[in-house]
């Protein structure tokens, strides 16, 4: 075994985010590796710059796109790697992740999925800012690491770009095509459900960019809202045969409740939502709740009444108006810092030598 490693990128129209992530990608210290770019037919000049400022990239295109699972499907398939890092276009790695993360999954117990740290960041004006660092549990059991995929409040310990893959875990899981968000959870749910265990190691650093477009894993559009449906009804009747599945129930809930009040009023998901509500019940779930309540008081204050007096459909409306793009940045602002500490100047050197 040769331990190359491939590192995967899909790609569609953003060439400007796609060459900050190869230079990341071409910066790393463990230098047996190849880089695949997947290309969802872009139409802004990918492929021109691909072939001038990366050359040794192995380059390949799907005319017809493919959504975020079967680009990567199609990645894994044109890699020689013995090993699999999966980066999107728009994050970026440390010079130093690979070999972290290759280091840490030799030395890991067998059939583990070692996960490395990773952040998110944001660049306001000339400025970088940083989230907390995020790291997956040394010890967690596989139920455990699926409640906490499953759980849609709050920040998860790992990304699609923190952890790395064995070549052998692709000969029976793939990227489920049908998903257009949540595919990277179903993907590592579908892994440790394999036989595999995701453990955590402090090791590497995977930056997760925080910008104006569109991040697949947490779109809120209609076409998002119900991929995330599928996702989770999926999984619903994939863990309600383990005998350890109410481990996840309190997760199971959450997402369902959080689901029902997206979708509620929504036409175009009317057909969806008996079957959410069944799930729901079938999980425990009695009434309805806010399962990712606003932080400020009388914000929170304002959606229980909400909820109370006008049920799903009434906070839903509320949500929204609340929630419009001019907003939205505000409330992310609050997740990010400036730099303080040592080890944020070395994070923020790091993503500056790429960008």
């Amino acid at each position: 075994m040769s331990d190359k490693v491939s590192i995967i990128t899909p790609t569609r129209n953003r060439r400007a985010f796609l060459h900050h992530a190869l230079r990341s990608a071409c910066a790393q210290t463990w230098k047996n590796t190849e880089i695949v770019v997947v290309d969802e037919a872009s139409t802004d000049g990918t492929a021109n710059m691909v072939a001038t400022d990366f050359p040794d990239a192995r380059f390949v295109r799907n005319d017809t796109p493919r959504g975020p699972g079967g680009a990567r499907n199609v990645g894994v398939a044109a890699s020689t790697g013995d090993w699999i890092l999966f980066l999107d276009d728009d994050d970026l790695i440390h010079s130093e992740h690979v070999e972290a993360l290759l280091t840490a999954s030799l030395a890991a117990p067998p059939n583990s999925i070692v996960s490395g740290r990773w952040r998110r960041f944001t660049t306001i004006g000339n400025e970088i800012r940083l989230g907390p660092i995020m790291c997956a549990r040394p010890n967690a059991t596989p139920m455990e690491s699926l409640a906490e995929m499953l759980e849609p409040r709050g920040e998860g310990t790992i990304c699609t770009h923190s952890a790395i893959w064995p070549r052998k875990i692709f000969d029976t899981v793939q990227w489920d095509e049908q998903l257009f968000t949540n595919g990277d959870v179903d993907f590592f749910g579908s892994a440790v459900l394999s036989g595999m265990n995701i453990v955590g190691r402090p090791v590497g650093m995977a930056y997760y960019r925080g910008h104006h477009g569109q991040r697949v894993a947490g779109s809120a559009t209609l076409r998002g809202l119900t991929s995330t449906s599928r996702y989770r009804l999926k999984w619903s009747q994939l863990l309600r045969s383990r005998p350890d599945h109410e481990v996840c129930a309190e997760a199971m809930r959450n997402g369902f409740m959080t689901l029902m009040i997206g979708l509620s009023g929504v036409p175009e998901a009317a057909e969806l939502m008996p079957f959410l509500q069944d799930a729901y019940r079938l999980w425990g779930g009695q009434g309805y709740y806010m399962s990712n309540p606003p932080r400020h008081p009388l914000k929170r204050l304002v959606a229980e009444a909400a909820l109370k007096l006008g049920g799903p459909a009434a906070l839903h409306w509320l949500l929204k108006q609340v929630s419009r793009p001019s907003r939205i940045r505000q409330s992310q602002l609050a997740d990010y810092q400036s730099p303080a500490s040592e080890a944020d100047q070395i994070d923020v050197s790091a993503i500056r030598a790429v960008e």
